[in-house]
C-alpha cells in the first residue's frame, strides 16, 4: 500500500468507528408519543409500549415526566428536555414508517384498550372491528363538548333495549400518531357503551396488523 494510502487509512478507520458509534447512540434514543393527559398522569407510547407516568416518574426506557399541562407534557428524553403537545412526538430517529405505527396490547380479558383523543380531548377506547363507526354514550359526548343533538336522530338496539342515537361527524379522532379528520360517529343515549368504541369509521382508514398479542395500526397514505 502506498505511504499516502496507509496514512489515510489510519485516519479514515477511526472516523468510521466514531460515526458508527454516533449513529448507534441516535437510534438508541426512545421514540415517545404523548397519547393522553389524565389528571396528574401522562399516557405515553415509548418505542411502541404504553406507559402511564406521574410527574417525577421515569419509565423503564429512561423517559422522565417533568411537568404536565392541560394538553402537553414536559419530558426528559435521552438527556434532552422537550415540551410535547398532545399527539406529538419526541425522542430518537426511527424511520417514519415505524414511528407512525401505534401498538395496542391485548389485555388479560382479550380486549384491545387504548387511550386516544376525540377533538383533542382524552378518551379511553375499546377497539371494536364489529362496530360500523366510532360510538360513545351521551355522557361521554357531553364531557367532550360534542353537540350531538344537531346530528341526525335514529334508533339503535343495545343490551338495554332500543334507544335514541345521533349520527355526528367528529372533527378529529386520534390514537397515538395516527390522527384522522372528519370521522363518522354515533352518540347513544344511556349508559352504553361504557367505553367509547373505536369502530370501522376510523379503523377502515388505517392498516391493521396482528402481531402476537399486539394490534398494530398505521395510517393509510
Amino acid at each position: 500500500m502506498p505511504a499516502v494510502m496507509r496514512l489515510l487509512s489510519r485516519f479514515i478507520a477511526p472516523l468510521l468507528l466514531i460515526g458508527a458509534g454516533l449513529l448507534g447512540s441516535v437510534s438508541a434514543a426512545p421514540v415517545v408519543e404523548l397519547q393522553a393527559v389524565l389528571g396528574q398522569s401522562a399516557v405515553l407510547q415509548v418505542d411502541g409500549v404504553r406507559r402511564t407516568l406521574r410527574v417525577g416518574q421515569t419509565s423503564p426506557e429512561g423517559v422522565r415526566l417533568l411537568a404536565l399541562g392541560a394538553a402537553s407534557a414536559r419530558l426528559q428524553v435521552d438527556g434532552r428536555v422537550q415540551d410535547v403537545p398532545l399527539g406529538g412526538r419526541a425522542g430518537g430517529a426511527l424511520p417514519a414508517a415505524q414511528g407512525a405505527a401505534v401498538r395496542i396490547p391485548r389485555d388479560e380479558n382479550g380486549m384491545f384498550l387504548t387511550v386516544g383523543t376525540i377533538n383533542g380531548q382524552s378518551v379511553e377506547f375499546l377497539v371494536d372491528t364489529g362496530a360500523t363507526s366510532v360510538a360513545m354514550n351521551d355522557a361521554t359526548a357531553r364531557r367532550l363538548g360534542i353537540d350531538y343533538r344537531t346530528g341526525s336522530r335514529g334508533l339503535v338496539e343495545t343490551a338495554s333495549g332500543v334507544t335514541e342515537a345521533y349520527a355526528v361527524t367528529l372533527r378529529e379522532v386520534g390514537v397515538g400518531s395516527v390522527r384522522l379528520p372528519n370521522v363518522q360517529a354515533v352518540v347513544i343515549r344511556g349508559a352504553q357503551p361504557s367505553r367509547a368504541l373505536l369502530g370501522m369509521s376510523f379503523l377502515s382508514r388505517t392498516q391493521i396488523e396482528h402481531a402476537q398479542d399486539m394490534l398494530v395500526l398505521r395510517r393509510k397514505y
